[in-house]
């Protein structure tokens, strides 16, 4: 592996039930951007410089300690320009190594019948969503 920042990736790992239900209900771009960022992670890992750490306590009551964001569409767009994001948590693997496991994805920011991928990631990482 070449040595610098792009050596800094770990794998990626799918939930084909977490997967299906974090997509649900999505279409056109937002579907995807998804489809698209899951290819490339599966295929390449994640780069640890593109990643984000999620607010272990969040002032919208999420609890989101040990997980990291990554915004999509993937490239180098400024963050106003990538509406979506998914939500990755720290793991380690049966051999002891670090991945990270893919918890949500959705609108970064919530609206009128919307809820954000952090309130989505909550829900799927407490069973319920914040109260």
């Amino acid at each position: 592996m070449p040595e610098g920042r792009s050596a800094h990736r770990l794998p990626v790992r799918f939930d084909e039930a977490v997967w299906r239900d974090a997509i649900r209900g999505f279409s056109g771009e937002a579907l995807q951007s998804a489809l698209n960022a899951r290819a490339e992670l599966e295929r390449s890992g994640v780069a640890l410089a593109t990643l984000l750490p999620c607010d272990a306590q969040g002032v919208d009551k999420t609890e989101l300690a040990g997980c990291a964001k990554l915004y999509l569409p993937l490239g180098d767009r400024p963050p106003s320009e990538r509406t979506f994001a998914f939500v990755l948590q720290l793991v380690r693997d049966i051999e002891g190594k670090l991945a990270w496991d893919f918890v949500a994805f959705g609108r970064r920011h919530s609206g009128p019948g919307v809820r954000s991928v952090y309130h989505r990631s909550h829900r799927q990482l407490h069973g319920r969503f914040p109260q």
